[in-house]
């Protein structure tokens, strides 16, 4: 019989039962395939659940560990089980960026001649402040028939996590196209197309590699609000790592150019109020499986193989819940309205060491 260790981890007040039980284990040394064999006796309405300690159910890596005892403020404040702490949310809020500044704050965003790299900041494209929305936002200003050398660069210079989408909030002061030559409004045509090309860092290195190399169907409809426009980058940066025989670690910036469908396209300035990237990765909370007790004999059984050799900590708790505790009368307390704080809990962990080989 295994020597078991047990821990309290919470002594509620009296109205919760005690939540104390018997478990024994049948070994703690087996085969790969072979289950041990769990015995529980336990009082009515007790909630009983197992973490093997294998893949996925480990109770070191469950909610009910790593979230207890935090706080309502700590759970709001902090990433818990983040898969990488460079992978995060890219936001650049233009309303951060003074009026007439040379660059956007922190250099998040620029406006380039994609063909020679300049800076056009503060000669076609100003931060200005948007009456109508109450807010400092970048302008550029679309002074030339072939304006699709204004670039909008977007300077994450961020590790590639799961989520690859980008969000551009824009308008823009016309909602039709024109012809870039005679400006005659087009009546068939009212997408243009969006051409994306990325800056990437591969794995190993620290030098930014551009690529030429994009998809060519993402258009957009000019709208004279601002409206959110996303796009997916990850068939871009297929792109990008098709053409340079890499693996993109970190996407170091996106340009965004406006062109023409022949000479169909937008001409007019447009507006940008903040851009968005990337999100947080979750590793997910393990997971434990409950045994049921609903058979009112006290006595329940819980079996279980494990498919790798290794060493495993099963842990079996046992849980007890007390009868809703109303604050006032009734009325202001109804049974339907359920708050944690109502209730009173007594929680036992007991815990078994498993050799597997």
């Amino acid at each position: 019989m295994a020597i078991i260790t047990l821990f309290l981890l919470a002594g509620c007040e009296s109205e919760a039962p005690e939540a104390d039980f018997n478990v024994s284990i049948d070994k703690t040394s087996v085969a790969v395939g072979e289950a041990v064999t769990l015995s529980v006796s336990h009082g009515e309405n007790q909630l009983i659940s197992v973490y093997s300690g294998d893949e996925g159910h480990n109770y070191q890596n469950s909610a009910d560990y790593i979230l207890q005892g935090k706080t309502e403020q700590q759970l709001r404040d902090s990433i818990w089980r983040p898969v990488d702490p460079d992978i995060y949310p890219f936001i650049c809020n233009l309303g951060k960026s003074e009026v007439g500044s040379s660059s956007v704050a922190d250099n998040l965003v620029e406006v380039r001649d994609a063909n020679s790299g300049n800076n056009l900041l503060n000669s076609e494209a100003q931060i200005i402040n948007d009456a109508g929305i109450g807010q400092n936002v970048l302008k550029i200003t679309s002074t030339h028939p072939n304006w699709w050398y204004q670039a909008i660069r977007v300077n994450t210079n961020m590790k590639l996590g799961s989520n690859t989408t980008m969000t551009l909030r824009m308008r823009f002061d016309k909602d039709y196209l024109q012809d870039v030559n005679s400006g005659e409004i087009s009546k068939t045509i009212t997408t243009f197309p969006v051409v994306i090309r990325l800056g990437g860092i591969a794995k190993g290195e620290s030098e930014v590699t551009f690529s030429n190399n994009t998809v060519w169907d993402i258009y957009w409809s000019p709208n004279q609000a601002y409206t959110d426009y996303t796009v997916d980058l990850s068939r871009i940066i297929t792109e990008w790592q098709n053409a340079t025989g890499k693996t993109m670690e970190k996407l170091a910036y996106a340009q965004f150019l406006f062109t023409a469908s022949g000479s169909i396209g937008y001409v007019g300035d447009f507006y940008l109020q903040n851009v968005s990237y990337s999100n947080y990765d979750f590793l997910p909370f393990d997971t434990g499986e409950s045994i049921s007790t609903a058979n009112r004999s006290g006595e329940s059984t819980y079996s279980h193989a494990y498919t790798q050799p290794g060493t495993y900590r099963m842990v079996v708790i046992g849980s007890s819940v007390s009868g809703k505790n109303y604050n006032g009368s009734y009325t202001d307390n109804p049974a339907d309205k359920i708050s944690k704080d109502e209730y009173n809990y007594n929680t036992v962990v007991k815990t078994f060491d498993i050799t597997v080989h």
